[in-house]
């Protein structure tokens, strides 16, 4: 079967057809040699088979399936010719990837955007089969006298293939700002019985301290075409906005909306179909260097919110350096909560339930110290890793956990990896969990209350963990995941 994207007239120009053009980014085909065995490849976190990925997109829930679709390059393991990829998942942990979704027409390419399963069949696709699957994204002009514009496209066969609405031509034309004005996120919105589309539209001025970044809200009745609703103006805004309401404690009679961009700068507010309104008090979800452009999934079945983001190398990219076919990789699928602490209500993340899948074998210790720890830890090996421990801030003042080589200190109430800090809650009991890949940490403080995540590889011959100190510490509990792969 063909995975190609059904386009028309407005493919005319492309050169030498459009045909050839599209049929030259459908190169899934040429990666069937992938086993998934290369040294340096993510054992638990996705990654496409090949070449380059980043920004997850159009994250949605459908008749039993998780759709992760995401920016991709088809031709190179470096950024470019920017097309959405594919992968499916019915737990969100164990991923299957699928021919890429989305092509590259006429004179652009396609960046980040979402999706939603159009249940109203507002768009009026809907067949007796299947609810339309709706794809938006900003269409990224080659041409640098051409402005971006955001458009759309639909599926009614579970997102394999998709078909561009109007031809491709913009739904949400480009509103002056910025050429590069870009990643629309869409989602239904019950109490106004209306779709929202927000976008991000201009970025702050970083010498000019008057100067604000801009999202923009727009509303649809039918998925084609928007009203413009309000603006959302902040120096910190900067692409791949996401706008989603959050339970706080847990009560459903208490609701919140958190808008979030792409370095996870938050803030948490009411949003009433047409105005998002907060206390304007900015906070940071992740206090590392590689979590961005994070997305939600849209449809979740089962009243959670859940979060991917794009675990970005940076300048040394382990990847291109040690030539692995692949190029990148996503976090840990997370949820989102939100707490009330005695800072205010504050945004919490862990990672899914569903890891527990990939247990192999698992050891639990209670009230147990440092020292016969250490003993029944010395002869254990370890290669993928999700430890959890708590212990009492009162009696344990500083020490070291040493996960495979990763130094993760305890010092003056807070954790420190790297010289990157994680502070606590400053309660009495305090909690550490740490998922370890074969190139990336993932550090969670106090049930998530604070976030690091980051780039890290531990030599292969070191399995080991243990526990550094000059005094005895006493952990209340210490629980140690082996975890296996997620590549069948």
């Amino acid at each position: 079967m063909r995975y190609l994207l059904i386009f028309t007239a407005i493919l005319a120009q492309a050169q030498p057809s459009a045909e050839v053009m599209i049929d030259s980014f459908q190169t899934f085909d040429t990666y069937s040699d992938i086993k998934y065995d290369e040294p340096l490849r993510p054992q638990f976190h996705f990654s496409s088979k090949k070449n380059w990925n980043n920004d997850p997109n159009g994250m949605v829930y459908y008749k039993g399936e998780y759709h992760l679709f995401f920016q991709h390059n088809p031709k190179s393991i470096h950024w470019g010719n920017m097309t959405w990829g594919h992968a499916v998942s019915q737990d969100m942990v164990q991923w299957e990837q699928l021919p890429h979704a989305i092509l590259p027409y006429g004179n652009g390419t396609i960046f980040s955007g979402t999706a939603a399963v159009d249940y109203p069949n507002s768009l009026g696709e809907n067949t007796e089969e299947e609810e339309a699957i709706v794809a938006y994204f900003t269409h990224a002009q080659n041409n640098r006298n051409d402005d971006y514009y955001q458009a759309a496209a639909f599926s009614t066969d579970r997102g394999r293939t998709f078909q561009l609405i109007d031809d491709g031509r913009p739904l949400v034309s480009n509103q002056g700002f910025d050429r590069g004005e870009r990643d629309p996120k869409i989602f239904w919105h019950e109490p106004s019985k209306k779709w929202i589309l927000v976008l991000w539209i201009k970025r702050a001025d970083k010498k000019n301290l008057e100067d604000m970044g801009k999202v923009r809200f727009f509303s649809s009745i039918d998925l084609k075409n928007w009203e413009k609703l309000s603006d959302f103006n902040r120096r910190w805004v900067y692409e791949c906005m996401d706008l989603v309401e959050l339970k706080v404690d847990g009560n459903p009679q208490n609701k919140k909306w958190l808008i979030y961009d792409a370095s996870f700068d938050y803030e948490i507010g009411t949003f009433d179909g047409k105005i998002l309104a907060t206390d304007k008090k900015a906070h940071l979800g992740d206090l590392g260097d590689a979590y961005y452009a994070a997305q939600t999934f849209n449809n979740s079945p089962d009243d959670r919110t859940v979060i991917i983001g794009w675990l970005r190398t940076g300048k040394n990219n382990i990847y291109v350096d040690n030539d692995m076919p692949f190029n990148q990789q996503m976090s840990f699928p997370a949820t989102l909560e939100l707490k009330t602490t005695p800072e205010g209500i504050r945004l919490f993340r862990w990672p899914i339930v569903e890891i527990k899948n990939l247990y192999q074998k698992s050891w639990s210790f209670k009230d147990i110290s440092s020292s016969p720890l250490n003993e029944k830890l010395k002869d254990l090996k370890f290669e993928g890793i999700d430890l959890l421990a708590t212990f009492n801030r009162d009696h344990s003042q500083n020490f070291q956990l040493n996960i495979r080589g990763q130094l993760l200190t305890f010092s003056n109430g807070a954790f420190n990896f790297n010289g990157m800090k994680l502070p606590t809650m400053n309660q009495k009991k305090v909690s550490i969990r740490v998922l370890l890949d074969r190139t990336t940490i993932e550090i969670f403080v106090d049930n998530g209350f604070t976030v690091l995540s980051t780039y890290a590889v531990s030599a292969p011959e070191n399995g080991q963990i243990s526990i550094e100190s000059d005094e005895t510490i006493p952990f209340n509990v210490f629980e140690v995941h082996q975890v296996g792969s997620i590549w069948q």
